[in-house]
């Protein structure tokens, strides 16, 4: 599920060379199973601008991003204090909520500094004001248990990933709700002991709370999101305002495996 090599853009060992300015960068956690906690080797702070679907209401200052399967970041990082020869890193470092990965750092890309070159970058105050959708606004409340696993075929076949007890079925009709309304919606992992990338189709929605876990909503989940992370122990509430699109979606795990082993709804916008 994790293999033995990173590639950046289908590049094994990948090395960018930089000038001494600040670079806009746009980050896609493209791994099957993979967690991302993004970071420099130096240490240096970067400036967060954007989530999954567009950019927040202001740059937040960060020191890394977690990037789930799915998950997207755009970024301002600023080589300016670099001296030109000199090369660092952009690498994973560890983390904690998971037993299956995050326990130790790794390298993904390096950046060699080449030249120096002048920056009048300026950093705006504020970006794209990023419309809060009240929470008196929803109609419905729906609870989803994504924190068990199940055999399939005894104790040598495939391990399954259901969504309350149900596995993927193309035919069937999970949820129905009404196009135009606002709904919050609760990925309940608090009995899981695996991490569950949540994504949901024909939309965007903003993430609301988490409790257990990591116990809050991060700054990279502040703008307009389409996949949310959901940590063992974690329950994560999301709220979406469903568009004028009347047909039949999916709602997952962003984990291949896990959507592969069933971990997969149909919802109907009627």
């Amino acid at each position: 599920m994790f293999g033995e090599s990173i590639v950046v853009n289908g590049t094994a060992s990948p090395v960018l060379e930089v000038a001494t300015r600040t670079y806009r960068f746009r980050l896609l956690n493209g791994s099957n199973a993979r967690i991302y906690n993004v970071a420099f080797s130096s240490g240096a702070m970067f400036h967060l601008i954007g989530s999954d679907g567009g950019l927040l209401d202001a740059p937040v200052a960060v020191s890394s991003v977690l990037l789930a399967p799915g998950e997207r970041a755009d970024v301002l990082v600023n080589f300016d204090g670099q001296a030109v020869g000199s090369e660092l890193y952009l690498q994973s470092n560890a983390f904690a909520g998971t037993e299956t990965q995050g326990q130790q750092a790794f390298y993904i890309l390096k950046f060699k500094v080449m030249r120096q070159e002048s920056d009048n970058t300026s950093l705006p105050a504020s970006l794209m004001p990023v419309e809060k959708i009240p929470e008196s606004q929803s109609v419905a409340t729906r609870s989803f248990n994504i924190g068990h696993m199940m055999q399939h075929g005894g104790m040598d076949g495939m391990v399954m990933h259901p969504i309350d007890g149900k596995t993927f079925d193309a035919d069937r009709r999970d949820e129905v709700v009404k196009a135009g309304t606002v709904e919050i919606w609760e990925f309940d992992n608090s009995a899981g002991t695996e991490t569950h990338p949540m994504h949901l189709h024909a939309g965007q929605f903003q993430v609301l709370s988490r409790t257990g876990g990591r116990g809050a909503v991060q700054p990279w989940e502040n703008g307009w999101k389409d996949t949310v992370l959901a940590f063992p122990g974690e329950k994560v509430r999301i709220i979406v305002r469903f568009p004028n699109l009347k047909g039949k979606f999916v709602f997952h795990c962003h984990n291949l495996e896990h959507e592969d082993g069933g971990m997969m709804l149909n919802y109907e916008i009627q």
